[in-house]
């Protein structure tokens, strides 16, 4: 057994992943991993510490210990950047030097039900040699994330109790999370670029404190053939293997109503404008969204097995389209409120069911989710792609805004418009949406639900918020026709869970259903 006692020395935690507004929080062990890292460089990078690191991260990720956050206001701040020559618009005193002065906004959150969190392995056992080198690394780490995150580290004998427990789990995961994997070190020497930087440093004081001439020459010529680029990259370090957690408990609130064949526990996504004219996408984006999602989530798949590829492609071995249910890709859109605008706050992967789904397949899946950080949309901009990590997010990116698990609702409605299956044929108005209705009793029967009492065929969404059926791009056919959509509002006589995706374009993020709020 080895567990890892962290306390925070404030009270709170700095730091981000992704959107810089919203703080990490339960602690990602990655983020833990890392701090050892730089406490081992800082300190000599003494080599037994190395072989107790490499030890570590070849470990199975961790369960997590952890009071719950409050997240605190963001207050942006602005701090001087490093000093540079030339005019800028603050002098420091009277030196040559000065400083630009930029904006930067620290995420915090206060935590509540105490100080102290935990990373435990229950079935790790390090030998005596490298228990002792991880206690000297934890007894050296001062900060777990930003400057300002004070820590204490310690080799703890026991778990603290009246924590959250957060630990992996293949069904019912709702947080991604960084953890190491073996080769986690020697990358984060790759992208710190240690050698060639402090090479590059000895050369420049060569150049410096050379004693004649010629031995400067030689110097800076020595540099120019080394680092003919100049200054070496040194990236910032990064890891992105991701698990998908969940806490302990959460699993155990059974369904009281019937479900769909899609998991109620949504992976979900924050969008994050990279660059591009847009503030934010909208909904009517969604198939643009949606089909550069699924594309690069399926190129990070290729070393996957081929259940997994046919899982997020929708396609078998053979090319042939997959009966079953598969990963659909959704837009969740600000829809709902009196203020809603439709906007995409984030994005969110609805997988099959846990009876049409093994963990580790879903754990698959997840990964290659992990592994796209960011979106190129053409037009539409670049758009930086993170795991949705607070433990309270946006009600937009709650599963249960989507699915109403457990207790599930009789009365839901479109967000974004039903692809039709089929064209209907009926000449006549009243003749038409009838068969449009028995369209969608279909779709709702083809993915596990009753039939509802009651289809209401409309060209606007009920939902606030939502553009109306003609502001959505029509989905093509192979042949290159345009299939026909709608708004609809579902009427269920028993309450049902969702998430509830129907039509053609069910995969690709269009026929997905809300909730809807009637008065009792």
């Amino acid at each position: 057994m080895l567990t890892l006692g962290i306390r925070y020395l404030q009270g709170i935690a700095v730091g981000s992943h992704g959107e810089h507004e919203q703080v990490e929080w339960p602690p990602h062990p990655a983020r833990v991993f890392m701090a050892m890292v730089a406490a081992h460089y800082q300190t000599g990078a003494d080599t037994e510490e190395r072989e107790a690191l490499l030890w570590l991260e070849r470990q199975p990720p961790p369960d997590i210990y952890a009071p719950d956050a409050l997240p605190c206001n963001v207050v942006t701040q602005y701090v001087p950047v490093n000093d540079r020559a030339g005019p800028a618009k603050m002098a420091v005193h009277s030196l040559s030097i000065t400083r630009h002065r930029t904006d930067r906004v620290f995420a915090r959150a206060s935590l509540a039900g105490g100080d102290t969190a935990a990373l435990h392995w229950s079935d790790a056992e390090p030998p005596p040699g490298i228990r002792s080198s991880l206690a000297m690394l934890c007894s050296q780490v001062t900060r777990i994330g930003h400057s300002s995150s004070l820590v204490q580290m310690w080799l703890a004998d026991t778990v603290p109790g009246g924590l959250q427990h957060w630990h992996i789990d293949g069904d019912h995961s709702t947080h991604m999370l960084r953890v190491p994997r073996a080769g986690t070190l020697d990358e984060l020497d790759r992208s710190f670029n240690r050698e060639a930087v402090e090479r590059y440093a000895k050369l420049l004081l060569a150049v410096e404190y050379a004693k004649t001439s010629k031995d400067r020459l030689a110097a800076k010529k020595k540099l120019k053939v080394d680092f003919p680029n100049g200054e070496p990259r040194q990236d910032r370090p990064r890891i992105s293997t991701y698990e998908g957690y969940a806490l302990v408990g959460a699993e155990m609130i059974e369904p009281k109503a019937i479900g769909s064949v899609f998991s109620p526990h949504l992976a979900t996504f924050t969008l994050e404008r990279i660059e591009g004219p847009y503030r934010s996408l909208d909904l009517a984006c969604t198939l643009a969204l949606t089909h550069r999602w699924r594309e690069a989530i399926a190129s990070q798949a290729n070393d996957f097995p081929p259940e997994a590829q046919s899982l997020l492609t929708g396609h078998a071995h053979d090319k042939t389209a997959l009966q079953s249910a598969h990963v659909a890709f959704l837009a969740l859109g600000f829809v709902g409120h009196p203020h809603a605008t439709g906007h995409l706050p984030g994005i969110a992967l609805a997988l099959p069911g846990e009876n049409t789904m093994s963990p580790d397949l879903r754990r698959e899946v997840l990964r290659a989710a992990g592994r796209v950080s960011e979106l190129k949309l053409g037009k539409l901009g670049v758009w930086k792609v993170t795991s949705s990590l607070m433990t309270r997010p946006l009600e937009t990116l709650r599963a249960a805004t989507w699915t109403a698990h457990p207790n599930g609702v009789t009365h839901w409605s479109t967000v974004t418009p039903i692809v039709y299956d089929h064209h209907p044929k009926s000449k006549n108005k009243s003749e038409y949406l009838a068969e449009v209705a028995a369209m969608i009793r279909a779709a709702c029967e083809h993915i596990g639900l009753p039939q509802p009492r009651e289809v209401i065929v409309t060209p606007v969404s009920a939902q606030l918020g939502a553009p109306p059926a003609h502001a959505f791009p029509r989905l093509q056919r192979k042949d290159g026709s345009e299939r026909r959509h709608s708004h609809a509002i579902l009427i269920f006589d028993v309450p049902v869970c969702g998430p509830i995706l129907l039509g053609a374009g069910r995969y690709r993020g269009y026929g997905l259903c809300r909730p809807m709020e009637v008065d009792a």
